[in-house]
């Protein structure tokens, strides 16, 4: 199966492994489990990949495949930022939050960028991509980090102040023009939805804006 060849690679098995010793016994626990689901696993391992797909719609190949990526962008970054609003509700009406748990949270930041430094070495290890390189990626995941500590209310740990690969930022805080005839937009419509999802006040249309502010900043 897929998942058995994934497996066969240590650096990603080893993601996967450590991602099972999380769990929801205590408040403490889930406070951790959130941190590292919602700002470290989807808000930044994914966000490594994303970089690394997205480089190649940028030299005119595999577009459509950027066009998924598109989408997988802006859904996960939606469910990074509700699990970081969670992760703060629960705080507050637990007092879990302890210096111990804090320390913790850091702790699986680190071990996660390290685990995704491994990660990148192997996506590299066939040679030389055109227009990116393995240190431009962990320069960002440590950017990315840094970023969502700061989310977290946790203090930054890299350093890493100037955004590593600005075109990246351009393109998913970018307004889309896609053309409906040769691929598929990923914006939504306002007859594919209802309700408060579409349009500029809709969740869509704040989030974008949150986006645009954080590249500004």
């Amino acid at each position: 199966s897929e998942f058995s060849a994934f497996t066969q690679y240590k650096e990603m098995k080893d993601k996967h492994d450590y991602m099972q010793k999380f769990g929801v016994e205590t408040d403490a626990d889930i406070l951790r489990t959130v941190a590292m689901f919602g700002a470290f696993t989807e808000g930044l391992q994914l966000f490594a990949s994303f970089a690394m797909l997205m480089n190649f719609p940028r030299m005119n190949k595999m577009k459509g495949m950027g066009q998924i990526v598109s989408w997988s962008v802006r859904d996960e970054s939606l469910h990074c930022e509700g699990m970081i609003r969670v992760f703060h509700t629960l705080a507050a009406e637990t007092g879990a939050l302890t210096d111990e748990v804090k320390n913790d949270i850091i702790e699986c930041c680190r071990t996660v960028v390290r685990m995704e430094d491994a990660f990148i070495d192997l996506a590299f290890s066939m040679g030389p991509v055109q227009g990116m390189t393995a240190q431009d990626i962990k320069n960002y995941i440590r950017y990315i980090a840094d970023w969502r500590l700061g989310q977290l209310k946790l203090p930054a740990i890299y350093g890493v102040k100037e955004h590593p690969i600005p075109w990246l930022s351009e393109i998913l805080n970018g307004v889309e023009h896609a053309n409906f005839f040769e691929q598929r937009a990923t914006e939504y419509s306002k007859g594919a939805t209802g309700g408060e999802w579409h349009g500029a006040e809709g969740v869509w249309g704040q989030f974008d804006k949150a986006q645009k502010r954080v590249a500004a900043e």
